[in-house]
């Protein structure tokens, strides 16, 4: 074999975390309400002593280390989100594969998240850009590599507590910024003034943006026509619009790509959104028919989001990541209770953070959110 991967878990749990999760997509509470995480490869990196730039420096070595923040994270977060002796992953690359295949150019830090580079300075090469092909960018990467994690997958052997368990790479797909957060990568700040001076401009944008993911998504689909169990996007930076802008130029372009991709899907619709967003709300409910609402911003109120979304859509969320990594194990205790209180009673919650737990977060404060959950499930 080419790689091996012990984990340490106890393989009890597996049941016990499906059986949480199962009543949750029912909208129920079996013992307790499950914990989930947004832990990504930029927390686990220091843990481990790796320079961020590793992850990216080629595929067989990315998918080394996938595996060993697996470890990490199956040993040590107390979640429950494991339901099989199973392993997922695919090739990462954080939050620039769409604008990436659109053209923008990629930072590449040496010891910091890739970030995307505005190239579209002015209204006309906005309008100008052109669909990309399905394997241009990181796109294309993100193919090779994926045919690369197969291949190790099938000279992997996993033992997980004793069982022989496997590696499994998840379904194709392009990522899941959602087309405005890709104008905003394309465009920069500049889209916002554009928005209000030539909207014309912007739709036209947000139009190739969106058929040039529809057909990149079809063709991933064709390669690997594997079903899938949800279809989510993010649009972090739509949370800085007002409720009638976000309407006008996110509405129509994310709806497209729910419709096309998510129908038929227990969670065909899913939303991710950082930051303040509690005026969108009603929008995300009544224009996009959300079907997630997954690691909203802490700076929501759960019992807002209880009123607005609750019983019509899953919650992921939604504790202040600074407070998990700053504040000490009672106080992110206490405010794991008091999401517990405004959004347990509705159902479908995923307790966690709200949103991404940050580099440097003590393990005692992740465990602290669980013992909440146990605590209010024992209430």
């Amino acid at each position: 074999m080419r790689h091996t991967l012990t984990i340490d878990y106890p393989t009890e749990r597996f049941e016990q975390n499906r059986r949480r999760l199962e009543a949750r997509g029912a909208f129920r509470i079996a013992d307790r309400v499950p914990v989930g995480f947004c832990v990504v490869p930029r927390y686990f990196a220091p843990l481990l002593g790796m320079p961020y730039s590793e992850l990216f420096r080629d595929a067989e070595t990315q998918y080394y280390w996938l595996l060993q923040f697996a470890k990490y994270r199956m040993e040590r977060v107390p979640e429950d989100v494991w339901c099989s002796p199973v392993v997922t992953i695919a090739p990462y690359f954080d939050n620039v594969t769409n604008a990436s295949a659109f053209g923008a150019e990629i930072g590449w830090g040496s010891d910091e998240t890739p970030r995307a580079i505005p190239t579209l300075k002015t209204p006309e090469a906005a309008e100008s850009l052109a669909m990309p092909d399905a394997m241009s960018g990181l796109w294309g990467k993100a193919h090779e590599w994926r045919a690369t994690f197969e291949e190790l997958a099938r000279e992997t052997k996993v033992t997980i507590g004793g069982q022989e368990g496997r590696v499994d790479i998840a379904p194709a797909g392009i990522g899941g910024e959602g087309p405005h957060m890709v104008a905003v990568d394309l465009a920069g700040e500049e889209l916002y003034y554009w928005q209000a001076e030539r909207p014309e401009t912007c739709h036209k944008l947000l139009d190739t943006i969106t058929r040039g993911m529809m057909a990149a998504e079809e063709r991933f689909r064709e390669l690997d026509p594997r079903p899938r169990g949800g279809y989510g996007l993010a649009e972090d930076a739509a949370q800085v619009m007002s409720a009638a802008m976000f309407r006008e130029f996110c509405v129509p372009y994310d709806a497209a790509l729910f419709d096309r991709f998510g129908a038929g899907l227990p969670d065909g619709r899913g939303m991710h959104m950082c930051g303040d967003s509690k005026h969108l709300l009603a929008s995300l409910r009544d224009d996009l028919r959300i079907s997630s609402f997954n690691l909203f911003g802490y700076r929501v109120d759960p019992a807002l989001v209880a009123r607005e979304l609750g019983g019509r859509a899953y919650l992921w969320g939604n504790l202040d990541p600074m407070l998990m990594k700053d504040g000490d194990p009672d106080q992110v205790k206490a405010a794991a209770l008091h999401c517990l209180e405004a959004l347990a009673p509705v159902g479908g919650l995923l307790l966690g953070d709200g949103a991404n737990v940050c580099p440097g977060t003590p393990p005692e404060n992740l465990a602290a959110v669980t013992e909440a959950s146990v605590e209010y499930g024992a209430g």
